[in-house]
């Protein structure tokens, strides 16, 4: 019996006195006690110092659901998405920072909300289910070929390799220009331009490499040869176009390339292209090299590490004995 009693007076006794200490028989626990408690409050949630930035005291877990502001947003999520407790608007764009979490805009500056900063908004993460606390832009959770960042670009399912259940992976439709996105032929609208040139002109997917139908496809565009790289994504995509042509030929595009040797290093060109869901994107690229070869030189279609745009026409003007290439990579 003695020992249960030394037992219980061993454990009660530090109790005892601490109660003593910090009981104020006024008004309850003493200032040192609830400092104490308000400190590991604020450090479990919130740490102190973006209290004190904003000058601001919490004295309980309620008062983490305050909205000084008025804006929609709480001071534990105006902290966790670093907008300011005192301030409706904090980047100043007309939209209140709750409006714009909530429709998944960044509240504090352009674009869309990412707290990962891997350039792949919340909304669209959490839609498919990646992680929005990993920076996973150059994951392939699927094994499709298609990095996170591609396939957010395309807005292509991550987690699966064929998103629009046709029977063809993402990446393979991609690569013959069709829509990943959407089941059967569709196919995105690709665009070339130019600006410095004023070329404007859509790219045809060419899917022969014999020579009639390639030039029956540059009646309608400029073609982008079959078993060439993807823009956007590492390789070289190469793309031809005339220079001339004959007067008897129909199309709006003989002539498409007859300025193409007025670019230069450094120029810029840029790949547009909006699929039939309609997300669009674009491309830029600057020219790094200028060459005229012969029309055989295997050189057009080296592989590059880095995304590639290879730009062909015939020259000079009126022939075909030469080729003008210019290669251009992605800025």
């Amino acid at each position: 019996m003695k020992k249960i009693i030394a037992i219980i007076t061993i454990i009660l006794l530090p109790l005892i006195i601490f109660y003593f200490l910090n009981f104020d028989f006024k008004g309850g626990f003493s200032d040192a006690y609830n400092s104490f408690c308000k400190k590991a409050l604020k450090e479990e949630k919130i740490p102190q110092s973006w209290l004190d930035r904003y000058q601001i005291e919490i004295e309980s877990e309620e008062d983490l659901k305050n909205d000084i502001d008025k804006d929609g947003l709480d001071l534990l999520n105006e902290y966790l998405n670093s907008t300011n407790p005192l301030d409706f608007d904090t980047d100043k764009d007309g939209y209140g920072d709750g409006k714009e979490v909530r429709d998944g805009y960044n509240p504090v500056g352009e674009g869309r909300l990412d707290l990962d900063r891997d350039d792949l908004p919340d909304f669209w993460e959490k839609e498919v289910g990646l992680n929005l606390k990993k920076n996973d832009a150059n994951d392939d959770n699927d094994n499709d070929g298609l990095i996170n960042a591609l396939e957010y670009a395309h807005l292509t399912n991550p987690l699966k390799t064929d998103t629009d259940g046709d029977g063809f992976a993402d990446l393979a439709e991609i690569k013959n220009g069709y829509d990943p996105a959407v089941a059967g032929e569709a196919r995105p609208d690709f665009q070339l331009v130019i600006n410095k040139i004023g070329v404007t002109a859509p790219i045809i997917w060419s899917h022969s490499s014999e020579e009639a139908e390639i030039q029956e496809d540059l009646k309608s565009g400029v073609v982008r040869l079959p078993d060439t790289g993807i823009p956007g994504q590492r390789g070289n995509a190469v793309i031809s176009g005339h220079s001339s042509n004959y007067i008897w030929v129909e199309g709006d595009y003989n002539y498409i390339f007859k300025n193409l040797n007025d670019l230069n290093a450094g120029d810029e060109l840029i790949i547009k292209t909006t699929q039939k869901n309609g997300k669009s994107f674009e491309y830029k690229y600057k020219i790094t090299e200028k060459n005229v070869t012969a029309p055989d030189d295997q050189r057009i279609f080296a592989e590059n590490d880095r995304p590639a745009i290879t730009l062909v026409t015939c020259w000079p003007l009126n022939t075909n004995w030469k080729r003008l290439v210019l290669r251009a990579e992605i800025q």
